[in-house]
């Protein structure tokens, strides 16, 4: 009997054992699942991160570059100023790119009026800082000083002729660096007044015209 007892006391701890490792094991393969799912969230976090980076980066090299391209075109892309007057829709000055011609200006000017004479016109001129244009309306240029043998010529900045003053008519004169149409009014006036210029220094006579912008157009004028 006791030796029966003993045996069925055996058998429970036994199977007791095996319950406990049985538990154990179970218990020991959830940890590590639980450990793996946490290793891989967090090494596809450090991959999401590393991707990230590099799109980042590459776009901050795409933004850079194209800051650069920009600065660079700004710089290349240089301007002129230049006036235009007579027949065209909105005589004034207008900025354009370094290059551009004469027929770009009278397109930024509205085009020519119906009185311009386009035969007078050198469409395709390649333009300067700081020239003038002026467009001659038909039959001006023929009844222009004979001073002027070729308009276009003295309008469009020559700069082996000087303009005589004591002769020009004002849309010649206008043509002159820093004066415009009503500077040059005034010098008509002035010339009407006192019969003519003396000397080049008697443009500082003139009302609007300094001693600065005399000296400027030393080398472009003459009085005879």
């Amino acid at each position: 009997m006791k030796l029966k007892e003993k045996i069925i006391g055996a058998v429970g701890i036994l199977a007791l054992s095996l319950v406990f490792l049985i538990s154990g094991y179970l218990i020991n393969k959830k940890d590590e699942e639980a450990h793996k799912q946490i290793f891989t969230e967090n090494q596809q976090e450090s991959i999401f991160r590393e991707s990230n980076s590099k799109e980042k980066g590459t776009e901050n090299y795409k933004v850079e570059k194209l800051e650069k391209n920009t600065e660079k075109n700004n710089t290349e892309n240089k301007y002129i100023i230049v006036d235009i007057k007579g027949a065209v829709v909105n005589p004034k000055e207008y900025s354009l790119l370094e290059g551009a011609r004469v027929r770009e200006l009278i397109e930024a000017a509205g085009g020519l009026t119906a009185e311009a004479d386009e035969n007078s016109v050198h469409f395709s001129k390649v333009l300067k800082d700081e020239e003038c244009i002026v467009v001659y309306k038909k039959g001006e240029i023929q009844t222009t000083n004979s001073i002027n043998t070729n308009p276009l010529e003295v309008v469009q900045g020559n700069k082996n002729e000087k303009l005589n003053i004591n002769k020009a008519t004002l849309d010649q004169l206008a043509t002159l660096y820093g004066i415009g149409e009503v500077k040059a009014k005034a010098i008509i006036e002035y010339r009407e007044k006192n019969g003519g210029f003396k000397s080049i220094e008697d443009l500082d006579k003139v009302d609007g015209i300094g001693s600065k912008t005399v000296d400027k157009l030393r080398d472009k004028v003459d009085i005879k």
